[in-house]
């Protein structure tokens, strides 16, 4: 500030504005409260308010004077050593992990075991399916041949009935199980060679084979309770004497293949007296045991008639499972 001394009057001292120095120091010049540690530059005397007239490149993001934020590298492939297969494969290898495993796998297990236990009976399935070379020939001539045999009963041994394997009298599940695969792959030949063959009749005809058997053997039990007939015959039981069928349909499908309708008529009239034959004689020691007094001779009719229905509705269906695939 100058003071022009020789100036007799005395009075407020005047204050002169330098204008290449910018605004005096006197009067502080009020910030931007949304700018800190800025310098408000100088436009024309005017000090600009909110970042007015300030060229784009001066104003920070969000009102803050930040340096860049120094970054630090990661370390590359880092967390790699514990997903790679030697680190999984050296934990497995731990005692106490392998053991931990080992007992959940053992829990897991014998629960889903006990939970199948409880709809599927296993136990009672490997029997019907303890069979054997030798079993699997003599079963299939009993069934193409029925009219020789003359023993049909079925051996026991501490009131346990012998294994298939053991007594070729003994139904079983095995056979029946491969003649319905059997069953379905030979309709897939015989509609190829006609022509017909597309892969949803694979899935068509396995269906529609496994729906007839339920109701069948829905039939079958229903009939036993409505007659009130008390039989040794298992569920089981019942449905491995009417899986045989499948036997006789295979044989017709393939005598089809070899002489067509006359083929297959002519061996579905010989397979459907064997197989009725067989089965009337299998049946009759598990539905008539001889010798058992507490049986009435109008219940033994009742389960003669059963018997005559069981044996009867087989060809029938044999007849309705294969026709339509000549």
């Amino acid at each position: 500030m100058n003071y022009n001394h020789s100036n007799p009057r005395r009075g407020k001292p005047k204050r002169l504005l330098d204008p290449s120095a910018g605004l005096s120091t006197a009067s502080p010049i009020p910030q931007n409260p949304y700018m800190y540690n800025q310098q408000a530059p100088v436009n024309n005397g005017m000090v600009p308010e909110y970042g007015f007239n300030v060229p784009e490149q001066q104003i920070p993001p969000y009102g803050f004077n930040t340096s860049p934020m120094q970054t630090y590298p990661l370390p590359e492939n880092r967390g790699d050593e514990y997903s790679s297969p030697q680190y999984t494969t050296q934990l497995l290898t731990q005692p106490v992990i392998a053991d931990m495993a080992l007992q959940y796998g053992n829990t897991l297990v014998g629960t889903g075991k006990q939970q199948l236990q409880k709809y599927l009976p296993i136990t009672a399935m490997k029997y019907y399916f303890a069979v054997d070379t030798n079993y699997v020939f003599k079963k299939l001539a009993l069934l193409f041949f029925p009219f020789t045999h003359k023993d049909w009963s079925v051996k026991y041994e501490q009131d346990v009935p012998l294994q298939p394997r053991y007594e070729k009298n003994a139904p079983d599940m095995y056979i029946p199980t491969m003649a319905f695969l059997t069953y379905i792959l030979m309709a897939g030949l015989v509609l190829g060679t006609q022509q017909r063959f597309t892969p949803e009749q694979l899935g068509i005809l396995a269906s529609s084979a496994l729906a007839w058997g339920a109701i069948e053997i829905l039939v079958h039990i229903v009939s036993l309770y409505m007659m009130n007939l008390e039989t040794s015959l298992s569920t089981l039981d019942l449905l491995a004497y009417c899986g045989y069928k499948y036997v006789g349909i295979n044989t017709i499908l393939a005598a089809s293949l070899i002489s067509r309708k006359f083929g297959y008529y002519a061996v579905w009239l010989y397979f459907s007296a064997s197989l009725a034959f067989f089965l009337m004689r299998s049946l009759k020691l598990r539905v008539i045991p001889q010798n058992h007094s507490s049986y009435t001779a109008s219940g033994n009719k009742r389960r003669l008639y059963f018997i005559l229905f069981v044996a009867s509705i087989q060809p029938a269906l044999m007849w309705w499972l294969s026709y339509h695939l000549i």
